[in-house]
């Protein structure tokens, strides 16, 4: 996840949006001083290839309350929302995969699209497209789905509004554009007229301290369980370390799993159904 800067002010970056304020002026284009000119700015396009996943940034995370669960591929990732933008703030500030923050490169951050990735953000309101590298977790406001860097928020003109509507599509290696638009049957699309699949996962521990979780996590590691996470959450006033594994397709394979646990002296676990 990023920085605990940037968690703090994710909801919609209000130092961005405040600069943004203060810096407009009549048709002024420079959203505040410190910033270079959206028209000096000579950028290449983004052209998707073939990355690793991050290390970081990639499993299941807590915001203020609700949990996110990132994508393995943004292939076939598509959804309309509110795009909003981000910059001196948080320019040369850690990314959630690990990356120092560019105001100036094509990236951008995304709440569940997979770390590092490719997507087409289209402008519907002007019908400007730009590729950007997703590198970051945001924006955490409602109705928000992409955060753009100060150069894409240029490129789509998104500078002088703070936010605008756009389409956002993923894309998979090699592929320079997204498939032409089709008609969408709700606001927040994952995948072609399809809803995000129901997850399952396998709670097995929950710890007030981080090394107890951790020490879980590497014993059920050496027994062989794949996919574990350890995510903070919040419950009756305390922090706690939750050791999840997933997750499962379906309840009866989260079923089956627990099965395991108990049969090979793993622990009991319950079924998190989110």
């Amino acid at each position: 996840m990023g920085s605990a800067c940037r968690f703090k002010t994710g909801c919609g970056r209000p130092l961005a949006v405040l600069g943004l304020a203060l810096g407009l002026g009549g048709c002024a284009l420079l959203p505040s001083t410190g910033y270079r000119n959206p028209a000096d700015l000579s950028i290449r396009a983004v052209v998707p290839h073939k990355l690793a996943l991050s290390p970081y940034g990639n499993s299941p995370y807590t915001v203020d309350g609700h949990t996110y669960y990132p994508l393995k591929t943004a292939a076939g990732y598509r959804q309309r929302g509110i795009a909003s933008w981000y910059g001196i703030p948080f320019n040369g500030q850690k990314t959630s995969d690990g990356e120092t923050y560019n105001m100036y490169a094509m990236t951008a951050a995304s709440k569940v699209l997979p770390l590092p990735s490719y997507a087409l953000v289209r402008n519907l309101d002007n019908g400007k497209t730009v590729v950007v590298r997703v590198n970051d977790r945001g924006p955490f406001y409602p109705g928000r789905i992409i955060d753009l860097s100060y150069a894409a928020a240029a490129r789509l003109g998104v500078l002088a509004t703070g936010t605008a509507p756009v389409l956002v599509e993923g894309l998979a290696p090699g592929q320079k554009r997204a498939a032409p638009p089709r008609r969408h049957r709700g606001p927040d699309v994952f995948g072609p007229h399809h809803a995000p699949r129901r997850a399952f996962f396998v709670q097995v521990g929950a710890f007030l301290r981080r090394q107890d979780a951790k020490r879980l996590e590497r014993r059920l590691q050496r027994n062989g369980l794949r996919d574990l996470h350890v995510l903070h959450d919040a419950a009756d006033g305390r922090g706690l370390y939750l050791v999840r594994v997933g997750p499962e397709a379906d309840r009866g394979a989260a079923q089956a799993l627990l099965a395991r646990l108990s049969r090979e002296g793993m622990g009991r676990g319950l079924i998190v159904d989110p």
